[in-house]
């Protein structure tokens, strides 16, 4: 479903962090699987959040929200979840889109909820 995006600012920060976390893969150049990780899913992150912002659409914000998702498990499963830099800027930049994303398709939702509520009650 199309619709105005419910709120820029956050489809704005979503942008933000995503270009965020792919510049951070330079920082990670001497850890290979999370600079090539952060690389590769920021840029998905910028590219699903820019697609929002142009045209409104759930399928970017549920991308957004697994590919977040996915940042937060990923140094855990790709090896790189020694404490360290390289882990918890995945963690907490995925932690941020995913919830900026759900909260996204919490308000596109209550938005197009069919109202219980009669015109006549009101």
């Amino acid at each position: 479903m199309e619709s105005e995006v419910p709120s820029k600012g956050l489809e704005w920060t979503n942008l933000i962090l995503g270009a965020g976390l792919a510049c951070a893969a330079f920082l990670f150049s001497s850890v290979p699987a999370a600079a090539w990780n952060a690389g590769i899913v920021g840029t998905l992150i910028v590219c699903c959040s820019a697609a929002a912002l142009y045209r409104y659409s759930a399928w970017a914000e549920w991308s957004n929200l697994t590919l977040g998702c996915w940042a937060v498990v990923a140094p855990f499963l790709l090896g790189f979840g020694a404490p360290g830099n390289p882990m918890w800027t995945h963690v907490l930049l995925g932690l941020c889109v995913a919830t900026i994303a759900a909260v996204q398709l919490y308000g596109d939702r209550t938005e197009h909820a069919p109202s219980s509520r009669k015109s006549s009650d009101l």
